[in-house]
């Protein structure tokens, strides 16, 4: 029966196991018949890296932004079709029977890039196919005539305004009063309105830095920002929010050299936050840990049902052979489930280990109260050695339990090492 259970919590654990939404923000600004499209690669993944592709005859080359997964973050092709993506959550997403489903977003995107010359040519192309593969994500087109195209999971949004700017949310159902809770579109909104006749060459990149993050506990926040100029093909970009040096990029000079991969660090001098940043030890960039996480959560998940039900089995004891320590398995039960979602937590939103302590989350939920685990912990490991060390001069505990107990409480000494490295004690 435990057995079972067991193998049932680490089924779970592991099928739910995904990376975190990450956030970004875009611009798209028309002047002097001139298009310019900014975006904010927020993130904490490292490896970014650009790539340039050329096309087959009667296609399009293009390059693409991505990690080192090659999966296409963002791009323009030689016809001034430029695009980058959004994480974004869009409940009730509609699927339509009678069209097709996208099945290779990797695909999709590149016959786009290939064939498409302007938004309207992405949308007829598009129109076509269900996109509900890709869920928590959308894309954002301009072209060189000043047009846009927004391709949420099951809408699209046209339009042409000469200044729009976009960060994680979808507007088809958000009015401008929702927008203004993202900090990053607020600033880019209130930056507008100040400087709504501005049409100097900097505008997109003034706008780009107004919009960019730069996070209080290590520094870290916009991973690389970039502006393309759509009617030259000019593709500037800036690394980990420095915008005092820019590597520009001309895409046909580019082509000509035939395909190659340029990491994005390599083309800047080094960056001491970017430094401390990339040697920073996290589930999400450390194989190890990430399964270090998956084991203690497998570890809580069986200890929990397994001191559950040697609870209740003694309930079934006369008083008289009761061992008052038992209750203690009560809470060994409540910890160790708390302490499987935690490990949950910690693997699936990278966000916790950047932000101050205790972490916050953008709108209230689980994650908040879980946050103060770490110092729940901290209090309870002393009392918790002291009962380890008692109930094995005892003969009341099946020796299964002493050793259970043992392995959680080493295993919780090990997180709490975890949890200082990771600053989640640094409340002051």
């Amino acid at each position: 029966m435990i057995l079972r259970i067991f193998l049932l919590f680490s089924i779970a654990f592991t099928l739910t196991l995904c990376r975190s939404a990450l956030a970004c923000s875009m611009c798209k600004v028309t002047f002097n018949g001139k298009t310019y499209l900014g975006n904010n690669e927020d993130s904490w993944q490292i490896g970014s890296r650009i790539r340039f592709v050329n096309a087959p005859p009667g296609k399009l080359g293009a390059l693409y932004v991505s990690y080192q997964d090659l999966f296409a973050q963002g791009g323009m092709n030689e016809a001034g079709l430029a695009f980058d993506g959004l994480t974004i959550y869009k409940p009730n997403i509609k699927v339509d029977s009678t069209k097709q489903n996208v099945t290779d977003f990797r695909a999709f995107v590149s016959d786009i890039m290939q064939n498409c010359k302007t938004v309207e040519d992405v949308r007829k192309y598009a129109v076509q196919f269900n996109r509900n593969k890709i869920s928590n994500g959308e894309l954002f087109f301009a072209d060189k005539t000043g047009h846009y195209l927004i391709m949420e999971p099951d809408t699209m949004i046209l339009g042409n305004d000469d200044k729009y700017i976009i960060a994680n949310f979808c507007p088809s159902i958000t009015p401008e009063k929702d927008r203004l809770d993202w900090d990053r579109y607020r600033r880019g909104r209130e930056y507008i309105n100040r400087h709504h006749s501005d049409t100097t060459s900097n505008y997109c990149l003034a706008l780009v830095d107004t919009m960019h993050e730069c996070r209080e506990k290590m520094g870290e926040g916009t991973m690389y920002s970039s502006i393309a100029d759509l009617e030259n093909a000019d593709y500037s970009l800036y690394f980990y929010h420095d915008y005092t040096r820019e590597v520009k990029f001309n895409l046909k000079k580019e082509l000509a050299k035939g395909d190659h991969t340029i990491e994005i660090a390599s083309l800047f001098p080094k960056n001491a936050e970017y430094e401390k940043l990339a040697s920073y030890k996290v589930p999400q960039n450390d194989r190890r840990l990430f399964q270090f996480l998956l084991l203690c959560g497998t570890l809580f998940g069986f200890s929990g049902m397994y001191f559950l039900i040697s609870y209740l089995n003694s309930l079934r004891l006369s008083s008289r052979i009761r061992d008052p320590n038992d209750i203690f398995k009560l809470l060994l039960f409540l910890i160790s489930i708390s302490m499987l979602y935690y490990m949950y937590a910690l693997v699936r939103n990278p966000a916790i280990f950047y932000s101050k302590a205790p972490y916050r989350h953008f709108q209230f939920s689980m994650l908040d109260i879980v946050a103060y685990l770490p110092f729940i912990l901290l209090v309870l490991i002393g009392p918790f050695l002291k009962l380890n060390i008692k109930i094995f001069g005892k003969n009341t505990w099946w020796l299964s339990s002493k050793l259970l107990l043992t392995l959680n409480n080493l295993v919780c000494l090990t997180l709490i090492s975890f949890f200082f490295y990771w600053g989640f004690y640094d409340v002051f």
